[in-house]
C-alpha cells in the first residue's frame, strides 16, 4: 500500500479536484484501489507501479480542476517505521504547537545538524530520513512555524506537511482498509 501526498490540494476548493475527481484520476491512472483520506490531498492507494499511477493521474487532475502541483509518493510502511523510532517522544516540550511530518523531493538534502532550529525559533527539525522530516512547530504569535517553507528553502525542491495526528489517523484507517 502507498500514500500520495499532494501539495496545496484541498478537496473541493478552487484549483483543487473534489474527492470523486481525485480518486477517479488515480483509478484511471491504474490504481487497483483508492481511498482519499481527509480533505488535504492525502490518498491511500494500491498499485503495481505507484509512481506511474500518480504520473498518469496528473493530466486528469489538470483537466478536471486545473490542479498541477507536486505529488509525493511514499510506501505506507515507511510512515509506520518512521513513527516507530520514537523521535517525537524524545523531544516533548510544552512550547510545541504541533508535531509534523514533512515530505520533500527534488533539490539537495539539507545539511543541518539534528536537531535544527530555524532563526525565528518556531520550527525544530528533529529527524531527516529519505525525503521525510519530523519537526516540532511553535506558534509564538498569530502564525505557526512552517517546516514546508524551511525544507523548500534548504533543498530547492518541493515539500508538503501533515500533522502527526493526521499521520496517526491515516495509519489507523489503512489498517482497517481491505
Amino acid at each position: 500500500m502507498h500514500v500520495v501526498f499532494y501539495r496545496n490540494l484541498n478537496l473541493g476548493h478552487a484549483g483543487s479536484p473534489n474527492r470523486e475527481q481525485l480518486e477517479g484520476a488515480l483509478k484511471a491512472g491504474g490504481a487497483a484501489q483508492v481511498k482519499s483520506f481527509q480533505t488535504n490531498g492525502t490518498v491511500l492507494f494500491k498499485a503495481e507501479d505507484p509512481e506511474g499511477v500518480v504520473a498518469a493521474a496528473a493530466g486528469e487532475l489538470v483537466a478536471a480542476a486545473g490542479y498541477a502541483d507536486a505529488a509525493i509518493v511514499r510506501p505506507l510502511a515507511d510512515l509506520e517505521d518512521l513513527l516507530a523510532l520514537g523521535v517525537f517522544e524524545k523531544h516533548e516540550s510544552p512550547r510545541t504547537y504541533r508535531e509534523t511530518v514533512t515530505f520533500f523531493q527534488g533539490g539537495k538534502k539539507p545539511s543541518w545538524s539534528m536537531p535544527w532550529t530555524n532563526s525565528k525559533d518556531d520550527v525544530d527539525v528533529l529527524h531527516i530520513g529519505d525525503g521525510i522530516a519530523l519537526s516540532l512547530i511553535r506558534k509564538p504569535r498569530n502564525s505557526a512555524g512552517s517546516p514546508t517553507f524551511e525544507l523548500e528553502r534548504a533543498t530547492g525542491g518541493v515539500a508538503t506537511t501533515r500533522t502527526r495526528g493526521s499521520i496517526d489517523r491515516l495509519l489507523k484507517a489503512a489498517a482497517t482498509w481491505k
